[in-house]
Parts: C-alpha cells; sequence; structure tokens
C-alpha cells in the first residue's frame, strides 16, 4: 500500500510538471504546430498510467498545499493561470476521470494558453468545461482537508458506522426522495450523495438502514413519510408516462405498508392519495389485502390481461401494476410462468402485442438485474438465447426479441461473462455471413444490433481486459468478441492501444485489427494521412518513437490485409523521408504480394538509399511476379551498386527471358557489363554461372532450355583456348565446369 501511495505521488508530482510544460508550450506554437498537438501527450500518458490504479485523479488546493488524491506534493508546482482559477472560481477541486480523452485534455489545456488581456472579459474555467462539452474532467466532487501536527493528508471520512446510523432518522426526514428511490430499489448515485450530505457514504450500509429503520417508524411517520414521497414522486414524474407513475406510487405504498396494520391505515392512506388523484379504488385491494400471497388471483388476472395484450383493449396501467406484484412475489414460479407467458408473445403475429410484451419484458429485466435476481435473470437470458437461435426467425421477431438481448448483452459485458456474450455475437454475424441467404431486413436487424452494442462502454471494458495483466486468461475471448463487433468502432478503439508497452495488449490489438479488412484499412487510412504532421527529428528527418511506432505497427496491419486499399495507401509513403518507413512499406507489399504490389515495390528502385533499393529487390524476387523482369534488368544495366542484387533476384524469378539474359551475359560483352573492371566482370559472370546451375538442376528437363549445356560447354571450349588458362587456375572456368555439372546430373535423373 504505501509503494502505490509513493508511486501515486511521484505520478502526481510528473503530471502537475507536465501540465505546466504543455501550457507554456501551447503558448509558442500555433494550435495545428506538431509541437502543439504533441503537448497534452505526457500529461495524457502519465493521467492514463495513474488511472491503472484508480478510476480518478483529484487535484486540490488546502492552504499552501496541494492535494493529488489525497497525498499531499509538497512542491508547489500547481500552474499559476490554473491556481488563480482556484481563487476566483472558488474551486475545491478537480477531477479527471479515467474515461479523460486526449482531445479533452487538448481543450482543457488550450484554455490557459495566453494570459488574459486586461480589456477582455475573463472567462470561467468551469464555464470553458461546460461549453466545450468536457465530460470528463469535473470541479468539486471530492473535498480533502489536512490533520494533525506533522499535516497527514487524508480524504475526508465516509459517513458510515456510527456517524451513519445516528444521521439516519434526519436523512429519512428531509430525504424523501432518497428514501423513495431506496425503496423501489432505485440505484443511489454516490454524487448526489455527496451534494446532500458533503460527503462520500457508505451506499450499502445506508440503504440497509433506511430499510430497517423505516420498519420502526411510527404510523404517523409513515404516514408523513408517504406523503413527502409522493409528493418528490410527482415533482420528479412530471412529464412522464401516467402509467409508470402510478406503478411507482403503487410499490412505495406497498413497501411503505407491507408489515403494517394495513386495513387501520387504510381511511388515511386513501385520504392521502385521492388528494393527489393519483391512484384508483381498484388497487387497493392488492396493496392491502395481498392476495397473491394467498392464492393465485393476482397471477390469473395478469395472464388474463397477457392474453389480450394487442388483440384487445387493455388497461395496460393495470397490467404493469399487476405485473410488479408478480416479480415482487415470494414465489419464484409465479414470477417464471409470468416471464413464460410474455415470451410466448414475442411470437404472435400481431406487432402490437409484441411491441407491449417488449415493453413488459424490459421492465422485468430491469427489477431482475437492478435486485439480483440471479435464477430468474440466468432463465430469461437462456431463453432469449434459444430464441435468436431459431436461424428461421422472422425478421419483425428478431427485431423485438433483439430489444430484449441488448439488455442482456450489456449485462454479461458488465458481469464479464465473455463466453456468453461471444455466442450472442456469433448469432448475429452468422446472419450477416455471404454462405446463408437472409433477407435484407434481417441483415439489417443484426447490423443495427452490433452497431448498438459496439458502444463506449462495451468497447471500454473490452480494451480495459486486454490491459489487464491478470486477465491474460480472457484475452482469446476478447479477440474473438471484438472481431465479431461493429468493425468500423473496433478499429478506432484499437487504435488507442496498438502501440502500448506492454506487449500481450499491443499484440492482440495488432491480431484483431488484421482481421477487421476495410475498417481497418479505413481507420489506418486516415491515420497515415497525416504523417506529414508527426513529431520528426530535425536533422535527420527521423519519426519520434512515438510516432513511429503508430506508423510502423500501421503498415505491419496493413500488410497483413491482401486488399487493393492496402496497397494504395502504402504506396503513398514511397517518398516518406524516414528510410524505416519505406523498408517497412517494402515488407509489407512483400506480404501482400499481389500485383498492385509488384507495380508499388518497382517505384522504390530509384530510392537514393541503398538498402532501400535491395530490400525491394528482394521482395520482388520473394513475389516473384515475372512481369518485373524488364525492369530488374534495366535497373542491372544503370545502377552499379545493386547489380549483384539485381542478377541474384533474376535468377530466382527465373523463366526464359531471365535465362536468355544470363546466357547474354556469358556468350558478349553485355552492356551492363562492358564498363566494369575485369574483377567486377567476373564475379557477376560467377554469379549468373552459379544461377543458371540452380535454374539447370531444380527445373523439370522438359522446362529446361534444351541448349543450356551446350552453350555452357560452349562457353568453357572458349575460355580453354587462351593460353591463360592453361598457366593459371580460372575461377570462371571452374565456376563454368560446377554449373554444367549440375545440369547434367539433373539431365541424367530423366532417364
Amino acid at each position: 500500500m504505501e509503494e502505490i501511495k509513493t508511486t501515486t505521488r511521484h505520478f502526481g508530482i510528473d503530471v502537475l510538471r507536465e501540465i505546466d510544460a504543455a501550457i507554456k508550450r501551447l503558448a509558442m506554437y500555433p494550435p495545428e504546430h506538431p509541437a502543439a498537438i504533441k503537448a497534452a501527450e505526457k500529461p495524457f500518458f502519465t493521467l492514463q498510467e495513474m488511472f491503472e490504479n484508480t478510476d480518478h485523479v483529484t487535484i486540490s488546493q488546502v492552504g499552501d498545499k496541494i492535494i493529488i488524491n489525497g497525498d499531499s506534493v509538497k512542491e508547489d508546482l500547481l500552474p499559476e493561470r490554473l491556481k488563480e482559477e482556484f481563487q476566483e472560481q472558488n474551486i475545491n477541486s478537480l477531477t479527471f476521470l479515467n474515461t479523460l480523452t486526449k482531445e479533452e485534455l487538448s481543450k482543457f489545456l488550450s484554455f490557459f494558453v495566453k494570459p488574459l488581456e486586461k480589456s477582455a472579459r475573463k472567462r470561467s474555467l468551469i464555464e470553458f468545461i461546460s461549453k466545450n462539452e468536457i465530460r470528463s474532467i469535473q470541479f468539486n466532487e471530492l473535498r480533502y482537508e489536512l490533520v494533525s501536527d506533522d499535516e497527514v493528508v487524508v480524504k475526508a471520512e465516509i459517513l458510515e458506522g456510527a456517524d451513519l446510523k445516528a444521521q439516519i432518522s434526519k436523512i429519512i426526514k428531509e430525504n424523501p426522495d432518497l428514501v423513495r428511490d431506496i425503496l423501489l430499489n432505485k440505484p443511489v448515485k454516490q454524487e448526489s450523495c455527496i451534494e446532500k450530505f458533503g460527503t462520500e457514504v457508505n451506499l450499502d450500509q445506508l440503504t440497509q438502514e433506511i430499510q430497517k429503520q423505516v420498519k420502526h417508524l411510527t404510523d404517523d411517520e409513515v404516514l408523513s413519510l408517504l406523503a413527502s414521497g409522493l409528493e418528490s414522486t410527482l415533482k420528479k414524474s412530471e412529464g412522464e408516462d401516467k402509467n409508470s407513475v402510478v406503478n411507482e406510487v403503487a410499490n412505495l405504498v406497498h413497501k411503505l405498508l407491507q408489515d403494517r396494520e394495513k386495513k387501520k391505515l387504510l381511511p388515511q392512506v386513501k385520504k392521502i392519495l385521492s388528494g393527489y388523484r393519483i391512484l384508483d379504488e381498484k388497487y387497493f385491494d392488492l396493496i392491502f389485502e395481498e392476495k397473491w400471497l394467498k392464492s393465485q388471483a393476482v397471477l390469473d388476472e395478469l395472464i388474463a390481461l397477457t392474453d389480450e395484450l394487442g388483440e384487445k383493449e387493455v388497461d395496460f396501467e393495470r397490467f404493469m401494476f399487476l405485473l410488479a406484484r408478480v416479480i415482487d412475489s415470494e414465489e419464484p414460479k409465479i414470477r417464471l410462468y409470468a416471464m413464460d407467458k410474455l415470451l410466448s408473445n414475442l411470437d404472435s403475429g400481431n406487432s402490437e402485442t409484441r411491441r407491449l410484451s417488449v415493453v413488459a419484458l424490459k421492465e422485468i429485466l430491469s427489477s431482475l438485474i437492478l435486485r439480483k435476481m440471479e435464477v430468474e435473470f440466468v432463465y430469461l437470458k437462456g431463453r432469449l438465447y434459444d430464441k435468436i437461435k431459431d436461424q428461421m426467425l422472422s425478421a419483425n421477431v428478431l427485431n423485438d426479441s433483439t430489444e430484449l438481448v441488448k439488455i442482456i448483452f450489456s449485462e454479461m459485458i458488465q458481469r464479464k461473462e465473455f463466453e456468453e456474450a461471444k455466442k450472442i455475437l456469433c448469432e448475429y454475424n452468422v446472419r450477416l455471413s455471404e454462405e446463408v441467404l437472409y433477407s435484407e431486413e434481417v441483415r439489417e436487424v443484426a447490423k443495427d444490433f452490433l452497431k448498438e452494442v459496439s458502444d463506449e462502454s462495451t468497447l471500454t471494458i473490452l480494451i480495459n481486459q486486454l490491459k489487464d495483466l491478470r486477465a491474460l486468461q480472457n484475452t482469446r475471448v476478447i479477440e474473438e468478441i471484438l472481431e465479431c463487433l461493429d468493425k468500423d468502432q473496433v478499429a478506432q478503439k484499437l487504435l488507442e492501444i496498438f502501440t502500448v508497452d506492454h506487449r500481450p495488449t499491443r499484440i492482440s490489438s495488432l491480431r484483431v485489427l488484421s482481421k477487421l479488412g476495410q475498417s481497418s484499412i479505413a481507420a489506418l487510412g486516415c491515420l497515415l494521412s497525416n504523417i506529414n504532421a508527426f513529431g520528426r527529428e530535425e536533422e535527420t528527418q527521423l519519426l519520434i518513437d512515438e510516432h513511429w511506432y503508430k506508423v510502423r505497427n500501421a503498415i505491419y496491419v496493413l500488410g497483413s490485409i491482401p486488399d487493393p486499399s492496402s496497397v494504395e495507401i502504402l504506396v503513398k509513403l514511397n517518398s516518406d523521408p524516414d528510410p524505416r518507413v519505406r523498408l517497412e512499406v517494402i515488407k509489407a507489399l512483400e506480404k501482400i504480394g499481389e500485383e498492385r504490389s509488384v507495380d508499388a515495390l518497382l517505384t522504390f528502385l530509384k530510392d537514393k538509399d541503398e538498402e532501400v533499393r535491395k530490400s525491394a529487390i528482394g521482395s520482388l524476387s520473394v513475389v516473384g511476379d515475372r512481369r518485373c523482369l524488364k525492369s530488374l534488368i534495366d535497373h542491372f544495366h544503370r545502377n552499379r551498386k545493386d547489380k549483384i542484387s539485381a542478377l541474384t533476384a533474376i535468377g530466382k524469378i527465373g523463366g526464359e527471358e531471365a535465362m536468355g539474359f544470363l546466357l547474354e551475359l556469358l556468350s558478349k560483352e553485355n552492356s551492363g557489363v562492358k564498363d566494369l573492371s575485369r574483377r567486377q566482370k567476373e564475379e557477376i559472370k560467377i554469379t549468373a554461372l552459379n544461377i543458371l546451375g540452380k535454374i539447370g538442376s531444380t527445373s523439370s528437363p522438359q522446362t529446361t532450355t534444351p541448349n543450356l549445356a551446350e552453350e555452357i560447354e560452349k562457353f568453357i571450349s572458349q575460355k580453354k583456348r587462351r593460353i591463360r588458362v592453361l598457366l593459371t587456375k580460372d575461377p570462371l572456368t571452374e565456376a563454368a565446369e560446377q554449373t554444367l555439372k549440375m545440369i547434367k546430373s539433373r539431365t541424367q535423373l530423366k532417364y
């Protein structure tokens, strides 16, 4: 724990220094300048490292101290302009959330670029944040204070334990809306508690204590709480559907009175309710007599109404009220029976029946998730999965069922039930497959589902799993899920992590990007279109490391997608001033290996860098397209430095044209060698002979030029006529004899 605190303090100092440096840099350059664009990167990446241990980073100023997530930073590093905003706007704290994007941080820093002119109207940082819709930077969310003589910094205590118990009565009286939400199992947000109580609250304990103390209130206190709760419910529900408001009021009455003598309280409750004109007389038997605990009366009436949904005019307000009573029942069988009946309605040919049933099932799902009713949730999840597995399902039924599956899928991702989430995605991906014929309407339902569930929340959870060193066992299934989601959105999200230091995460992102086809091509094409704006070293024009890794990995992925679009993007980089970029492009084009790649590779024969040229020549030989032979032969004649490389490539590609060229080098003074020294000529001819030997020994006898052996014999004969050969050992003659031996050994195998 001490180590984490030390690390947090260290990062906190770094981030303050980097924010200050970024503001100064922004003031020196225009917004579009690479240096200005880069300004926010260092503080952004430091914040990202801090987010690995926390979901927020809060900067406060208490006296002359700077507080970062509860840790005191002794150095006075708070940027001057930010310090002014703290004082002038009465800001207690500034919080960066872990959803922070680089664009949001850049906008935030731009506020401080220049000192405000005296004549100009002063801007408020808070107004600036709101106007620019920067949602991941907040103010006054957390407070810190200094305590003790040595000024140890602590976070303000969470209201809990005995302190919370002591304040529950006051909380119940002063916050009927909060009590109402807790009794109705609605989620209570920490932010609203901080706003009400001035500090954080132990929400679990708050919920338990309020539920416990409500049971011990006097009848008069309960009636008073009911009236206050109704007032806050109606005020909060203005403009909402009347049915949902009525059902909520009925639920509130039921929750408040469930352990009391209801008949005794009936007159007062009726009086309160009639004053608000909100609850019909017909609901009171269900509230006070609780027939569903004694018989199937409620269930019977609910099922009768379920049968009539869409077919007849149904009191949907009463239907939803009864449904809530059934789901609230302590009998699981009753809940499952009602769910089964509604699920069967999804197969109805009546669109209104399906629509109303979906509305009801959504309400059930939300309640099951909120109240953690696991048995029913698993049951409903299984039934819906079985339904979408039916490949004969019509577009209408699939569409209505999908409305519910979206909720199920989102919950699975939140729970990290990745294998089951993948099964659902596979069912929708099958409907987009070209191997099976589906109607266009069915395909549209599948496409819309995948697009909607590929939201920021889902992708963030999946990406964080790839980054989590403790979750490496999930890597395979996470990759498969990402491949199944909306490819455009996934490709954009993966660009955020495809150059991270953590190798398994980086490899996973590259692997998935390589499988996303056109979506990856589009995303990477957009990235590489801005390569001229990337940071480079001034003298060498080499890309700085951060940008080089982006470009290198982008090129690698494009090389893994054999598509003409990939080649079009890559060929635009053939004149990049960084030779490493050009070399990576050559490797990528070699991997693609199509006709367009050959044309693109040939452009590198004119490169000024010898390593780049030779790399392109080598890649052309690997691709082996004989259309490039003429260009390679021309290059052999023109370029003195690349002759051996070009010659080797020509021989490797082979064919009659290559063989004719190689023989020509032996038979007469070729224009490509006549100006060379004797030693260079000899080296080239020996290389040509070695290549011819390999061609003659590895090719089938039928495809070898018939007179190849004769030509070599003729060459040897001419060499031996010279007196010099009689006096000294000639390496050229030896090479020719070895070549002839190899060719003849292949010819003998024929027989």
